[in-house]
């Protein structure tokens, strides 16, 4: 998919409500997406005022729709799954076309805030990120929220897709979840691990795989020494235990590296995301995921739009979150990434349903470590940072 810059104009420009504008448009849309066509044809640039056409005599004020809408996503299986699963229902219902980018999210949020500072477009209509960042992105108030009336299938995920906010009731929406487990590869580790101490065996030197900063595996030790997450100074059992690791930390990369490198046997054991095991499981490679006694560390995924669009990209871009939020495309999504859906309805294999690594019931997501959001905003990067300067020194 080639990368798309939209020249939409500045929704300030125009003097209208987007909020305002997407619930009435909301309110009179049809219930499925194909009805949302509107008097202004498919063509947006052509469509003029999203109310200036009829169809039955009634006004329409469902916005036109423009040729294509640009979805930030990770690449590779991430950006192929979310096209077959999602983009593609998406673009057979409305004929809107999906492109990406594949700007780091680090990356989109600058560009996105910068767009709003300067009374500019943002690159995306709609942002896929970590919900860290999301949050993050809330706080900063680059987001447009989310309208049930809109996204009807808000109304039917799971309690722990709607973010814990003061202001708005849905800035943005988690939907799905996934943990960092511990994984290893079976023709070097004859059983499955039941503790993640087992890395600190000497046997293991030069074995382990890690994310760059610890990612993943900060607030797991913390648990594992009794230590309470904070300022960096104030953690430093943490740190001696990254210390004692040191010796068997073998490789620090990304989720392709560390998978390369697990699959071909140059580190026994790594933190990593099932999905990636499940994959490589489906190319034959020995290698194997586990949720330890200790639990592990929990995340989710989540969609959003940026504020300062033209109220026809708002609109369908949450209508694209819409249908990711919908049981009959989250379901195969999901088990595709290798995640859990948030949606009771969602259809997913059995093998996923009763796995701990897949939390999606309250009691699962007690077992794991998920850490609130406020404390991640304020201390992860000084965290990251810590564990690179050890791990380089």
């Amino acid at each position: 998919m080639r990368k798309h810059t939209n020249s939409q104009p500045s929704a300030r420009a125009t003097g209208r409500s987007r909020r305002r504008f997407i619930s009435a448009a909301g309110a009179t849309a049809l219930a499925g997406l194909a009805g949302c066509t509107g008097g202004g044809g498919s063509d947006g640039d052509s469509g003029g005022d999203a109310s200036s056409g009829t169809t039955t005599g009634t006004e329409d004020t469902t916005p036109p729709k423009p040729d294509s809408i640009t979805v930030r996503a990770w690449g590779g299986a991430w950006q192929e799954n979310l096209d077959k699963h999602i983009a593609q229902a998406f673009t057979d219902e409305t004929g809107i076309e999906v492109e990406y980018d594949n700007s780091t999210e680090e990356e989109m949020q600058g560009k996105i805030r910068t767009a709003i500072t300067q009374d500019r477009t943002p690159p995306v209509n709609v942002n896929w990120s970590l919900s860290k960042t999301s949050y993050r992105s809330y706080q900063m108030g680059l987001m447009e929220p989310l309208d049930t009336e809109v996204a009807p299938n808000l109304e039917g995920l799971l309690g722990a897709s709607k973010p814990e906010v003061e202001d708005a009731e849905w800035p943005f929406v988690n939907l799905y979840s996934y943990t960092y487990a511990l994984t290893y590869n079976t023709d070097l580790v004859s059983s499955e691990p039941t503790s993640w101490s087992v890395w600190w065996d000497d046997e293991w030197e030069n074995s382990i795989g890690l994310y760059p900063g610890g990612h993943g595996i900060t607030p797991l030790i913390a648990k594992m020494t009794g230590t309470e997450l904070g300022p960096v100074e104030e953690m430093t059992p943490v740190w001696d235990e990254y210390t004692a690791l040191k010796p068997n930390v073998g490789t620090i990369g990304d989720d392709s590296h560390l998978t390369q490198n697990l699959r071909q046997g140059e580190v026994a054991m790594s933190v990593m995301l099932p999905a990636n095991i499940i994959n490589a499981q489906d190319d034959g490679a020995p290698v194997d995921y586990t949720i330890p006694e200790e639990g592990a560390r929990a995340g989710r995924d989540t969609m959003w739009t940026p504020t300062n669009q033209d109220e026809r990209y708002v609109y369908w871009g949450q209508k694209f979150i819409d249908t990711a939020a919908n049981a009959e495309n989250l379901g195969p999504w999901s088990t595709e990434l290798g995640v859990a859906p948030l949606h009771a309805d969602a259809t997913i294999p059995d093998w996923m349903r009763d796995s701990v690594a897949f939390p999606t019931s309250e009691e699962q997501f007690n077992q794991m470590i998920t850490v609130p959001l406020d404390l991640l905003i304020e201390h992860q990067a000084a965290w990251e940072s810590r564990v690179n300067e050890m791990m380089q020194a």
